[in-house]
């Protein structure tokens, strides 16, 4: 029954639902647009994942030790049944035998002073030793002396200056009995051991402690780049100053001798044109054909600062003489220095930069170590002769009594005196 009622239910008319939509808009009641923000957030904690994620894990997990896991442990115990009780107590040595690992700490290296020599110490023996016998004493000296009289025939301004014929005259050495060993170096960190893992410390070599100081604190170069700092700074003032007139007496004398070196220059430039035959010279010749009342002449004196024109004259083709155009020397291309300042730089910095490498060099000490253990003190001063001055040096060494040699490392030799024969004024 409503099936039917719904046929028999008049349709819509077509004509009233165009007239609804081509209606107008201002006839349209207006409407309100609001616009809500929404966060839509997933639910994070669901059990099923966390079920999920589990039996996964537990899957690989016994994939994994049923076939890596136990194919290792069945390999293992092979080779271990083969193992006779002997080898078996040999790795058991091995194993306690195992070396610690140290990892050091940085920052943490200090100078230890060593415990004073005792009298029942081997060093203490051996500088006794050395003591008595006056024949080692003296062998231990000449032999310093000769070292100092091969290292300065060896310099090569030395030898230009007083000759290579050089012997030894007098020298007056010392040997000296520390009372301590020299100091060590010890730095902290950790330790992987058997036993477990803990911090400690460890002896360092002293030349390595030495070096990773000196590149840690760099002293000579920041003295260095000081200087040359201050220099840049007090020559950039002084430029500055003089566009507002003022002039030290160093910038003063500068700019008198560039002035005098100008000078000179004109001067230079000046001689060949006075040697010139005067049929050149002259520049009130005329020709006898020219009606011309104008006295100059189509050969002209260039000045040194003028450019030469490249254009043909015009008096040359009317008179008989040819005028003398110098050639013009075209312009050079600019540089990639010239282009990127790099040029000025230099020349602005050359000053500054001469104080760096002076202060360097009258600072700079090369690493001399410390002396080994047990080492006897030898100083003192040689004399060498030479045919034309007497050169004195101040000395000093380390004498090992252990390979009986002269410490090189820590041998320093410095030049005391240089007296020359026969001396001539300066003047």
């Amino acid at each position: 029954m409503p099936a039917m009622m719904r046929l028999l239910r008049s349709r819509p008319n077509i004509f009233s639902l165009a007239s609804r939509v081509n209606r107008p808009l201002s006839n349209q009641p207006s409407q309100i647009v609001h616009v809500h923000r929404v966060n839509i957030r997933r639910k994070w904690f669901k059990p099923t994942n966390f079920i999920v994620a589990g039996c996964i894990y537990y899957m690989c997990f016994q994939i994994y030790t049923s076939s890596l896991a136990s194919t290792i442990s069945r390999r293992l115990e092979d080779d271990q049944t083969l193992l006779t009780e002997e080898e078996g107590e040999e790795d058991e040595g091995a194993e306690e035998e195992f070396d610690p690992f140290f990892i050091p700490l940085p920052f943490t290296t200090r100078l230890v002073p060593s415990p004073p020599y005792k009298y029942t110490d081997p060093e203490w023996q051996a500088f006794i030793k050395v003591n008595q016998d006056r024949e080692k004493v003296r062998s231990i000296q000449s032999s310093l002396a000769d070292l100092v009289r091969k290292t300065t025939a060896a310099n090569s301004m030395l030898v230009q200056k007083c000759g290579s014929d050089m012997k030894v005259a007098h020298y007056w050495l010392d040997l000296q009995y520390p009372t301590r060993p020299p100091p060590t170096f010890v730095r902290r960190g950790i330790q992987i051991g058997a036993d477990g893992i803990y911090i400690t410390e460890e002896a360092v070599d002293t030349t390595v402690a030495m070096q990773v100081q000196r590149a840690l604190w760099p002293d000579t170069l920041a003295v260095s780049l000081w200087r040359f700092s201050g220099e840049l700074l007090k020559q950039n003032a002084l430029n500055f100053a003089s566009l507002f007139g003022y002039k030290s007496d160093k910038s003063a004398n500068s700019d008198s001798s560039f002035q005098q070196a100008l000078e000179r220059l004109k001067k230079s430039t000046e001689e060949p044109d006075s040697k010139t035959p005067k049929s050149l010279s002259s520049s009130n010749t005329k020709s006898p054909h020219s009606s011309s009342t104008n006295p100059t002449s189509p050969i002209q004196k260039r000045s040194p600062g003028a450019t030469p024109d490249p254009r043909p004259s015009e008096a040359s083709s009317g008179s008989g003489v040819v005028p003398i155009i110098p050639d013009a020397e075209p312009e050079k291309p600019r540089g990639a220095k010239d282009m990127l300042g790099i040029r000025t730089t230099q020349e602005h910095t050359s000053g500054p930069l001469n104080t760096l490498k002076q202060t360097f060099a009258q600072t700079w000490r090369p690493i001399r170590g410390l002396p080994p253990r047990g080492a006897i003190y030898v100083t003192g001063l040689v004399e060498i002769i030479t045919p034309r001055a007497l050169i004195t040096v101040d000395v000093t060494s380390w004498w090992d009594p252990k390979t009986e040699k002269l410490d090189l490392k820590t041998t320093n030799f410095r030049l005391r005196v240089l007296r020359m024969k026969t001396q001539r004024p300066e003047g």
